[in-house]
């Protein structure tokens, strides 16, 4: 087992450094397994597009996860890193602050008890510098995640919580971006710095209608031309 982690942690750290690209790493030797003969195939294919460097990420966990059937692991622990992100922004904001350490980074990850294969991709994010993409990796990886389970995942930001009838209207629009076959699972926030409006981001869609970047739009031009 811990020749196997070994090995992952050195093939993500050539599929995510800096001036590698996903391609070489799918054509190097495996480390994967203990069997020196076996050799890398190539990348089980995403069920939908990512893209940026944090799609590379998640192509890449997705495919080693597929290759070890260990799907079931990767989507609980990127369910619990999305309820921690959106519950606490404080979460966020130390990975985002350059005035925390790498090692107090790393010591957070091992407290929030995820299996080897997440944490060992997380560590290797963290050492190439890539803390600031997490909260959009783990974006990206919640609707691989959902698209896998033939799911279409959809969250919408309001300023006060939506009552029943709102809620079924909303459904109800949002059904017409899916495809006959996709589940819709819709994932209902509140945030009050919004103001009003809505925030609704589905599949690869982000839609902003909340006043306040009304406000800030109106705010950019009327400055402009003073």
């Amino acid at each position: 087992m811990a020749n196997r982690l070994v090995g992952l942690r050195s093939q993500l750290g050539r599929c995510f450094s800096t001036n590698g690209s996903l391609f070489q790493a799918t054509t190097q030797k495996s480390h994967l397994s203990t069997s020196s003969s076996e050799s890398t195939s190539k990348l089980v294919t995403p069920p939908i597009s990512v893209f940026g460097i944090e799609g590379r990420y998640a192509s890449a966990l997705f495919s080693a996860a597929s290759k070890q059937n260990k799907l079931d692991q990767i989507d609980a622990d990127f369910q619990k890193l999305d309820r921690l992100l959106t519950q606490s922004k404080i979460i966020g904001d130390f990975f985002r602050n350059p005035g925390v350490t790498r090692e107090q980074r790393m010591a957070l990850i091992k407290e929030l008890s995820l299996s080897d294969m997440t944490q060992i991709t997380l560590e290797t994010l963290i050492d190439n510098r890539r803390e600031k993409k997490l909260i959009k990796f783990v974006s990206i990886m919640n609707r691989l995640m959902s698209a896998n389970r033939g799911e279409l995942l959809c969250r919408v930001i309001t300023a006060k919580p939506l009552d029943g009838k709102l809620r079924s209207e909303l459904d109800s629009v949002l059904k017409q971006f899916s495809k006959k076959d996709e589940k819709l699972s819709v994932e209902a926030n509140v945030d009050p710095s919004i103001m009003g409006g809505m925030i609704v981001e589905i599949g690869d869609r982000y839609i902003d209608m909340s006043i306040a970047s009304k406000i800030k739009a109106y705010t950019e031009i009327l400055t402009s031309n003073v």
